[in-house]
């Protein structure tokens, strides 16, 4: 299965970041915790070379916590600052102080000279993967729209995250040809790729897979299965553990697939990620 996405909004999206760049301060890149690589987007790298950056971890809740350790290694050994993070969970006073101490020497100067200094901040990232939430975390709810879908922000919007602190959120957007089809998997696993351009019983199959490989455990222990054997005997398993079945006791693998990308994007297979880290 050949995975791409890149609906036409994006590109107005990435020239909209583009021509907002010169009145920011600081780009805040929210990542997914449990694909710290493919979760970057290399378009964003180059638009945002020479300012000043922040790593965002986020879904860190989801994540395997000693891989995530991994990645901030691996991040500081990079000399960038990457802090593992929840949008759902109200950590804004931690956030806030990051954001201050990379911008220090910025606002020392503004002091210096008797003024203060805003901070225009633009968080980017891939679709779906918690911008909005986290905007909403650090200005109050409902400042942003949110959904568990890609593709809810169509148009950037400035909110006011204190006094002195402004953030502009801009739609989230991938990259126009995904040619590691690896990343284009955990991106589709993840929920930042639109379920209906996919066949969803092969990407939940290639799920399987993975996690079979890498997390049998969660696999038994969330369906109560054994984890041998197949991928499609294991989606088998699960179909018939849940009651996912069609008339002559045929597996309804459609209904699997939606039960099964639903609950790994909703964490409840456990602290999973799918990426470690190679050295810098």
């Amino acid at each position: 299965m050949y995975i791409n996405w890149y609906p036409g909004h994006m590109t107005a999206a990435r020239r909209m970041m583009q021509d907002s760049l010169k009145v920011i301060d600081i780009v805040l890149e929210l990542r997914d915790a449990r694909i710290p690589y493919s979760s970057a987007n290399p378009d964003i790298d180059a638009l945002t070379k020479g300012k000043q950056r922040l790593i965002l971890l986020n879904k860190a809740d989801m994540a395997d916590p000693q891989r995530t350790q991994r990645w901030v290694e691996y991040f500081k050994a990079k000399d960038v600052l990457a802090i593992p993070i929840s949008s759902v969970k109200n950590q804004r006073n931690a956030i806030v102080d990051q954001i201050q101490a990379v911008m220090q020497e910025k606002i020392d100067h503004y002091d210096a000279r008797g003024m203060k200094k805003t901070v225009r901040a633009l968080v980017s990232g891939i679709p779906n993967v918690g911008k909005s939430t986290f905007i909403n975390m650090l200005c109050g709810e409902g400042r942003t729209k949110t959904g568990d879908r890609p593709g809810v922000t169509k148009g950037k919007q400035w909110v006011r995250a204190g006094d002195y602190l402004e953030l502009l959120d801009t739609p989230g957007i991938l990259w126009p040809r995904l040619d590691n089809q690896l990343s284009a998997r955990y991106l589709a696993f993840t929920g930042a790729i639109n379920d209906e351009t996919m066949d969803l019983e092969e990407l939940a199959l290639l799920l399987i897979q993975n996690l079979q490989q890498q997390y049998p455990a969660a696999l038994a222990e969330r369906y109560k299965i054994e984890t041998d054997g197949t991928p499609l005997e294991l989606y088998g398993r699960i179909c018939i553990k849940r009651g996912l079945l069609l008339k002559g006791n045929q597996m309804d693998y459609l209904r699997g697939a939606r039960m099964l990308l639903d609950e790994f994007r909703g964490g409840k297979m456990g602290r999973i990620t799918l990426e470690v880290p190679q050295k810098p």
